[in-house]
Formats: structure tokens, sequence, C-alpha cells
């Protein structure tokens, strides 16, 4: 049975969201067929642009087209960037089509503002994030809420001013560094501790995990006395259906020498990821972050917070400068950014791709040195991902990458400057280290 349209009658309030509320309510009658040539342009345009909405919340509406003036000026640059100007509409009469606006996998966005000027589509945007402003259909992702930054990439192309040098780091780089630049990766279930000798980078030592176990993750925590290599570690069991399936078990510390110093039975299971903070080890389990923070009676589990999703990757980092850590998080699908507040965690932005595209770890590095970091992950090809943080939402920048290039940021020589490693063709996994210059 087809859906049924609700029609309404009036006006918009047309600031933000529609026709002008300065005219009478105009009544609208749509035929049958009518409604099926408002929805196959409202169709259409929503495939050009990869979009999805809720047919069961479309509504219709009568008014006019609003002023291009300075209040509807986001409004007006919405519109034109999805191709649509209103500028020779301004003022008309029109039919006002609203709906909630989908990302392809169900994620809300906000609301769909489709206009209608002698039954042909003549302006499109939507209002959301957490400002309730128009986007352009071209902007996916705006804020989700305000993460208050200071300050915004300036992205012109990676910085010159690095010098080449040879190395010895896996191809899928390290998943935490410590404070003096000791990365660590991990391989076939063991540590790789990798530093840099010269101008070359080379494997320091190995960590191997006793009794059957395998690390999959791990995380630097620095305390006030010494800073420790947290190494999370799993049992491999075997499913019904034949397939390997972790059971992690504990969380073990190893001092700078790389010994065995302490450890955390855990209490949940399924935990797949680690991170640190000002002294705190968090172990990402489910959907949900728990923190761990050192007592008189050893490291023992102070909070427990949910998430909506599962994280397999994380990095603590401040993107803007301004003192505040943002929490970079993927659970294999989609990108988050988060803010650790007293009162939990806040997310301030995500990608809503709800498919397996994000793989090895995340990175964060200002590689051109404008004073903001940028974050980069590997997709499915091995192919580094670039967002760059903008007043609008982060959005990729990956003009200069080529395919199967992967950048790994990291200060290996410790002049507050970030160097990278460098994989120009990721068949081969042969990279560079390309080491910063005094500026």
């Amino acid at each position: 049975m087809k859906k049924t349209i609700c029609l309404l009658v009036g006006l918009c309030l047309f600031c933000m969201t529609g026709c002008s509320n300065d005219k009478k309510d105009q009544s609208i009658s749509l035929s049958a067929a009518e409604q099926e040539a408002y929805l196959k342009q409202i169709d259409g345009v929503m495939d050009e642009f990869y979009w999805s909405y809720d047919k069961d919340s479309l509504t219709f509406r009568g008014g006019e087209v609003p002023e291009d003036n300075q209040d509807n000026a986001l409004l007006f640059t919405a519109s034109q960037d999805a191709g649509y100007s209103l500028k020779a509409v301004s003022g008309s009469q029109c039919i006002m089509a609203m709906a909630k606006l989908l990302h392809y996998n169900g994620d809300g966005a906000g609301e769909l503002n489709c206009i209608f000027v002698n039954k042909q589509l003549v302006g499109i945007y939507y209002i959301g994030g957490y400002k309730d402003e128009p986007y352009s259909l071209r902007e996916r992702n705006p804020f989700l809420a305000n993460g208050n930054f200071t300050a915004y990439e300036n992205w012109t192309g990676m910085n010159t001013q690095y010098r080449e040098y040879s190395g010895n780091l896996p191809a899928d780089g390290f998943v935490t560094k410590s404070s003096d630049s000791v990365a660590a990766s991990i391989q076939n279930d063991r540590v790789e501790l990798y530093r840099l000798w010269g101008n070359t980078i080379s494997r320091l030592r190995t960590i191997t995990p006793q009794g059957g176990l395998g690390a999959i993750s791990a995380a630097y925590v620095e305390t006030d006395d010494e800073e420790f290599l947290a190494v999370l570690m799993a049992e491999k069991t075997e499913k019904n259906a034949g397939e390997d399936a972790l059971l992690t078990e504990k969380v073990v510390f190893y001092d700078s020498s790389s010994r065995s110093v302490s450890e955390i039975s855990l209490e949940s299971e399924g935990c797949a990821a680690l991170a640190s903070e000002n002294g705190k080890l968090f172990v990402f389990t489910g959907q949900a972050m728990e923190t761990y923070e050192m007592g008189e009676d050893g490291w023992q589990r102070t909070r427990r917070e949910i998430l909506r999703h599962r994280v397999t990757q994380c990095q603590i980092t401040d993107l803007d400068g301004n003192g505040v850590m943002e929490y970079l998080m993927t659970d294999g699908m989609d990108l988050y950014v988060y803010q650790h507040l007293e009162t939990g965690l806040l997310k301030l932005w995500s990608t809503h791709l709800g498919v397996e595209s994000l793989y090895g770890s995340l990175y964060s590095g200002d590689l051109n040195g404008d004073g903001v970091k940028e974050i980069y992950i590997c997709d499915a090809t091995g192919t580094t991902i670039r967002y760059i943080l903008t007043e609008r939402g982060l959005r990729s920048s990956n003009e200069d990458i080529q395919y199967g290039q992967a950048i790994y940021p990291c200060d290996w020589n410790g002049d507050g400057i970030d160097d990278y490693w460098n994989i120009a063709d990721g068949e081969d996994g042969r990279g560079s280290l390309f080491l910063s210059q005094t500026r």
C-alpha cells in the first residue's frame, strides 16, 4: 500500500526554515499525480547527493520564497551550493516540502527543505547541526555539539620543510607513542617498539606475551612517577563456525625497560582498545568506555560511560591547541570526535557511513604548520584519509594523497614539530621518514 503523505495548510516561518510569514495562510490541495511529481523531483536530488529521507514525515505547506537579505544568507548559500539558486525567485509564491533527512545508514541529519515554484524544484537545503542552521546537501557532517574550538585548519598542502630518510617501520604503522617518542606497533600478537636513532627509525625491542595470550591494543600511561606501556591481552578461542574469536583477559603494564610490573584483571569481556590521559587508562569494551586509575590498592575501575557504538581504535589529542583534549574514535565504520567532560563524553562530530571502511590506527599531526592538527586514518585500500577541522564540521582533504599512500604523523625527533612516516605505495609497504627542519 502506498504511504500516505500528510498535507499541511499554512505558512512556514521562513527566516531559517522556509516561506515568509508576512502573508496570509495559503491552503493547498495536491492530487495524487501532483504528489508523485513532487516526490519524483525530491527522490532525484536525494539520489544525486546520496541522501535518504523519511517519506512518512513528508509535509507540504504554501507561502513565499524568502527575501534575498542578510538574515537568509546562509539559506541562499546552502541552496546555491547544491545547484539551486533562489535569487531569481525571491518573493515568489511557493510550495514547501519538508521531511526528516536521513543518512544512508539511517542516522538522522536534520530537516530537509525543498522549495517548488510552478511545480519545479528551485531550492533545497537542510536544517541541522547543533545550531539548527541551513546546510548544503554537500555538507554531510556538521558539528553535533559546540566544541568551543579556538582555531581551524588553514590547509594549503603539506609543509615542504622536510628531509627524507630511510627507516624500518611496519606498513600498518603504530598504535601509541611515549613521551620520549618510542612508538609501539602490534605485529603477530606481539608488541614491537621503535624509536629514532640518528635519522633512521629502527626496532628497539619486542614484547612477547606469555601464557598463550596475544596483544591486541596498547597505550602509554604517564603517572606522577613513571610512564608505563599498558598492553591489552586476549586469548583466541574458536567459535562454532570455526572462526577465531578474542576473549580479552587482562591489561599488563610494562616499565621503560619492558619489564612487567603490574596488571589488571578485566571485569568486562570483549575489550578491544586502550587509550590514556592524565594518568587515567581508558578501556573500551562493547559500547562503553571504562576508566581505571591508580590508587593505594593498585589500578581500580572508577567510571563506566556508555557509547552508542563500539571502539576499535582511540587517540586522544588537542586538535586546535586550546588545552582541551579531543577523543578520536573509530569502530571501523565511522570516525567520531568527542570531548570528555565532568558530565561525561560529549560527541562533537561523526561520519555516518555504517559500513566497514576504516582500518588501522588513528593519527593526528600538524603537517602544514598552521597550529591545527589534522586527523589521518586509512581506508580499506590502505590509502590515508585526511580530515581537517573547519568551522562547520570536519571534512576530508585528500587532493594530494595518491592511491595506496599512507601517512603516519609523529614527532620522532622531539623538537615539538610533527614528522611523518610515508608509504608511497601500499602494495610493497616500504616507507620513508620525513623529518621536519627547524622553522
